[in-house]
């Protein structure tokens, strides 16, 4: 297991390797911690763990790399390491997000307290790695802004049931040749249907969010929510270039994912949703429906 880390602030090795080997449940002396950059020439390379740090520039202090071996029996999470050391140490830990590399990271504080911080690298010969955004105060970042992080939102990770069932329904019908007229699917119509079912899972996507009253974030940006209604825009012309029973087939679901949305959401009578830009009444009001509902309460709002 490795865990690839960085602490707020710099401590001394021995305090490090202590930490390490209360949390692992290992001996001390199986600890091996040592300054990447420093001589290695008394590593213990058979050590059970290794924890290899580096000074860093920036607001952030140590990048610590640690790698347990397989006997090491006790191997928690990332998130459960990190917390642990948070407490021991006495300082935040930052650790990388499961939904991707450009997501932000997460950040545990001595006292428990998780949330998500936004971690820069500079592109400068010896790097600054700086903690600009956080989405709850941190007490020893007293300076770094506190607000909502959309890339956290754009990130997580949505079930999307309807748009894989009719995934699965087309590959079904690609299986036993019915297409069009009781033609074979072709491949060009197989593309199209993916990408439809790309466009769909977006679409269905959004309405889940609303159905759990956008957790975990409990906050979505109208320019993501605007987005997601461009994409319900060009569902229609992804419609109209499947053939016979597969559009009629995705119409269902599409028919399906309205719905939910609809329940989901009010007639958005201030038109918040659908006047981007200060268009004319006349032009708004040849908006497709979707463009005319919003969830209540709003969740862009501040309150």
């Amino acid at each position: 297991m490795t865990y690839n880390l960085f602490l707020v602030d710099s401590l001394d090795p021995d305090v490090m390797a202590e930490a390490v080997a209360a949390i692992l449940q290992v001996p001390m002396k199986e600890v091996d911690v040592a300054d990447a950059d420093g001589d290695q020439e008394d590593r213990y390379w058979d050590a059970l763990v290794s924890c290899e740090y580096s000074h860093v520039e920036g607001n952030v202090s140590l990048s610590l790399e640690i790698y347990a071996q397989d006997s090491v029996q006790k191997q928690p999470s990332e998130a459960e390491f990190s917390a642990a050391l948070a407490h021991r140490l006495g300082t935040p830990v930052l650790y990388p997000p499961q939904e991707g590399a450009m997501s932000a990271h997460w950040m545990v504080t001595p006292d428990g307290l998780a949330t998500r911080a936004r971690l820069t690298e500079s592109e400068d010969e010896e790097p600054l790695f700086t903690v600009t955004a956080v989405e709850a105060p941190i007490r020893e970042l007293p300076d770094v802004p506190v607000m909502h992080l959309p890339e956290v939102v754009h990130e997580q990770k949505i079930a999307t049931p309807l748009a894989d069932a009719f995934a699965e329904s087309v590959k079904s019908l690609m299986e036993e040749g019915d297409g069009t007229n009781g033609s074979a699917i072709t491949a060009d119509v197989a593309e199209v249907a993916r990408i439809a079912k790309s466009y769909l899972g977006a679409w269905e996507k959004l309405s889940r969010r609303a159905e759990n009253d956008f957790d975990p974030s409990g906050w979505f940006p109208l320019e993501f929510y605007r987005e997601t209604l461009g994409y319900r825009d060009d569902i229609e012309g992804y419609a109209r270039q499947l053939p016979g029973n597969v559009q009629e087939l995705y119409r269902r679901y599409v028919d399906e994912v309205d719905k939910l949305h609809k329940e989901l959401t009010v007639e958005d009578e201030e038109r918040i949703v659908a006047d981007e830009e200060g268009e004319p009444v006349a032009r708004l009001t040849q908006k497709a429906w979707w463009w005319h509902r919003r969830p209540s309460p709003m969740p862009w709002s501040e309150g």
